[in-house]
């Protein structure tokens, strides 16, 4: 199991999220976050997506971030891939696997 943070343009968030959606993924979690990357322009607002997926799924997951999300311009964001030990459902106790 993996956790993917992609971090959007706000702008390029709706086609990102559309496009998730189609694709059929468990679920996401999402938040407005503020940062700046290395070319210093100052603060600039973005969108965090958290998806917990099975590594089978993380291929895809990550075209269709990118496919939906790239504008060629500076400030695109990132994508993260974090390996997970576990995860629980907190409703039905479910873990691993059966949790996403």
């Amino acid at each position: 199991m993996v956790k993917i943070e992609a971090i959007v343009r706000k702008e390029k968030f709706d086609d990102v999220c559309k496009a998730l959606e189609r694709s059929g993924i468990g679920g996401m979690t999402v938040t407005t976050v503020q940062g700046f990357g290395h070319h210093r322009n100052g603060l600039q607002e973005k969108i965090k997506i958290e998806i917990y997926s099975d590594e089978f799924q993380v291929d895809t997951i990550v075209e269709i971030i990118r496919e939906n999300a790239k504008t060629d311009a500076t400030g695109d964001g990132k994508i993260a891939i974090l390996d997970l030990e576990n995860l629980y459902r907190i409703r039905t106790g479910e873990e691993g696997a059966a949790a996403i």
